[in-house]
């Protein structure tokens, strides 16, 4: 195996001759990745795109050209990299077991403890429910320090009666350690997972979305919520598009289902699955075409209310939040017409510093809707004034002219904790509370509120 422009830059970086390529190519580059450990964490490919044209395409070429002269030291086996990989400890953070008491409230925004005393390891992730029990699943992050290369090791369930006490069910998707071609590897970008039963087959059909180079999803499927859950599809890329954050839907009275994506950030393509769940059939709608980011969609969160069926997105700009926006169709076969940001007493414009992946209607409530978010960053607080700064400075990329940054904003975007960097092990969620005034939705902000209130 030989050197490569998809490698991560830090890597290319550990070997000199490498190094030296670099160095050639694009000289004073090293000094500058080394003190931002984002930069290095990206591959050199998606730096020359982030870059947009700073370096070309021939240059590009040319250094890939020369690192692929030069090969690795030696190939890790499967067997040694899962070894490694299990020998990662939990963060200190995702370690840390503190004795808590019954909850009886919801408390945004605040560390959120499983029954054990474990923070709960269910990022990105969406609720469940089935006679009697809740189940809260999602990305588990206890060993994701933003250092090692572990994204995601599997996706973590709990149980809870009340919404507010939670025990820990363990992985109901383990991560496949010896296949390192495998969608579910550790080091595979694994993101957002959804679950919905279909009653055709009476199978547990989860789609799990897997974001950077490999932008597919891969489906799984099982006979019980917990599972196990067998892989059925791997690197499904629904008509040739490059898959983006997603969610998908039950329509009662059909039974049909429905995948809403963003489609290689060029809009929100809505798509209708198979009997099984297992596929797309078709296209339905599209949505939020021609937008750039930070104002392309992503986060997609569908639900529906009084016949009407909602969207709700967040702009991209990775972990850092930004402000939503909702969006409402009187059926899912239609396209959406945005109705605005649902947070509009927000004043830092970063939806509360959070970032949507569920709206929950809770069984049982006639109105009670929850918004499902989580708090990537919980030490990285965005203000009004650093959120405008981080949408100049993004939109910058492909609008020079229309957006001024200035060489500290600039420096600034590249010091926040971006994907590669980031210790998602320690993130928090924002469980708020959706009102609405006729088709309007609004997400106010509350520092603890209980079910108990709402009839």
């Amino acid at each position: 195996m030989v050197y490569n422009i998809d490698m991560r830059i830090s890597r290319i970086l550990e070997k000199d001759q490498a190094a030296a390529v670099i160095d050639r190519f694009l000289p004073g580059m090293r000094a500058k990745v080394e003190g931002q450990p984002a930069v290095a964490g990206m591959t050199l490919r998606k730096l020359a795109e982030y870059a947009k044209g700073a370096i070309p395409e021939k240059v590009l070429a040319a250094i890939n050209t020369e690192l692929g002269k030069i090969e690795l030291d030696r190939e890790e086996t499967a067997e040694e990299m899962a070894e490694q990989l299990i020998n990662q400890p939990l963060t200190k953070e995702a370690a840390e077991q503190i004795s808590v008491g019954e909850q009886t409230a919801i408390y945004p925004g605040r560390p959120w403890r499983d029954k054990s005393g474990k923070r709960i390891q269910a990022h990105g992730g969406a609720l469940f429910y089935e006679d009697g029990t809740y189940y809260w699943y999602g990305e588990n992050k206890d060993r994701t320090d933003g250092k090692c290369s572990i994204w995601t090791w599997g996706i973590r369930a709990y149980a809870s009666k009340d919404l507010y006490n939670w025990e820990d069910k363990g992985l109901i998707i383990q991560p496949n350690l010896m296949n390192l071609q495998s969608n579910l590897h550790p080091t595979m970008r694994v993101d957002r997972p959804h679950i919905l039963k279909c009653e055709n087959t009476k199978k547990y059909v989860c789609w799990i979305k897997l974001s950077g180079e490999e932008a597919c999803f891969v489906i799984l499927q099982a006979d019980t919520f917990l599972g196990p859950y067998e892989v059925v599809v791997e690197n499904y890329r629904p008509f040739e598009k490059r898959v983006g954050d997603f969610d998908v839907i039950k329509e009662e009275e059909s039974g049909k289902a429905y995948l809403f994506m963003d489609a290689d950030h060029e809009g929100i393509i809505g798509l209708e699955l198979s009997e099984d769940f297992l596929r797309v059939v078709r296209e339905v709608s599209r949505q939020y075409t021609g937008l750039h980011a930070p104002f392309c969609r992503e986060a997609v969160a569908l639900f529906e209310r009084s016949g009407k069926k909602y969207m709700l997105t967040s702009g991209m700009s990775g972990y850092i939040p930004n402000k939503s926006d909702a969006a409402v169709s009187d059926s899912w076969i239609s396209g959406f017409v945005s109705i605005g940001n649902p947070h509009p007493e927000d004043g830092t414009n970063s939806s509360y510093n959070s970032q949507i992946s569920q709206i929950f209607k809770v069984p049982g409530k006639k109105d009670l809707y929850i918004s499902i978010a989580d708090r990537w960053v919980p030490g990285y607080p965005v203000d009004a004034a650093k959120a405008d700064m981080i949408e100049r400075a993004i939109a910058a990329h492909y609008e020079p002219e229309r957006y001024q940054v200035g060489p500290e904003e600039k420096k600034a975007l590249m010091d926040s904790p971006m994907l590669a960097s980031a210790n998602t092990s320690i993130a928090d969620y924002v469980w708020l509370p959706l009102e609405f005034d006729g088709e309007k939705v609004f997400i106010k902000w509350q520092d603890e509120w209980r079910l108990e209130d709402y009839e």
